[in-house]
């Protein structure tokens, strides 16, 4: 999941126009999501080794 974020972020950064005015949106959200799943992903290795 967080490799999918990623790579949303970096399609989403390619095929946007960054010199519009409304940029800062696409790159906030694009931020925003592959933080949330880096997040999410180490919540997940963090109670999986608790686990064991």
């Amino acid at each position: 999941m967080c490799l999918v974020f990623c790579a949303f972020a970096s399609w989403a950064v390619k095929t946007s126009d960054l010199q519009a005015p409304d940029a800062w949106k696409t790159m906030f959200l694009a931020t925003f999501g592959t933080l949330s799943a880096i997040r999410y992903f180490r919540k997940q290795v963090r109670e999986g080794q608790h686990q064991t």
